[in-house]
C-alpha cells in the first residue's frame, strides 16, 4: 500500500484572500470609479430639449438650445427630439 506523507494542507478561504488581496483591492477601486462616473452624469432638465438617438440598444442624448434647433436636427427615423419631461420616464427630473 502506498502512503503519501508531508502533503501541504488544503488551502483555506483566508489563504485565497491573502493570495488575491491586490486583485480584490483593484476590483473595489474599479467599482468605486464606475459608481463615481455614474454619479457625475449630466442631469435632465424638464424644460430643455434633447436630440435622442438609439445606438446598439443604448440611448444617447444631446441637449439642444431650443425646440426649433432640436426639430431641425432630426433627419431620419433613427433619431428623435424629446423634451426633458418626455425623456425622463419617472417624472423625478433626473
Amino acid at each position: 500500500m502506498l502512503t503519501v506523507r508531508n502533503l501541504p494542507p488544503e488551502p483555506t478561504l483566508s489563504d485565497w484572500f491573502r493570495d488575491n488581496n491586490n486583485l480584490l483591492a483593484g476590483l473595489i477601486l474599479w467599482a468605486a470609479a464606475l459608481l463615481w462616473l455614474a454619479g457625475i452624469q449630466p442631469r435632465l432638465k424638464e424644460s430643455a430639449w434633447y436630440h435622442v438617438s438609439f445606438v446598439e440598444g443604448g440611448l444617447m442624448y444631446d441637449r439642444m438650445p431650443d425646440e426649433a434647433a432640436c426639430r431641425a436636427s432630426v433627419a431620419d427615423n433613427t433619431t428623435a427630439c424629446l423634451s426633458g419631461a418626455e425623456l425622463d420616464g419617472n417624472g423625478s427630473g433626473h
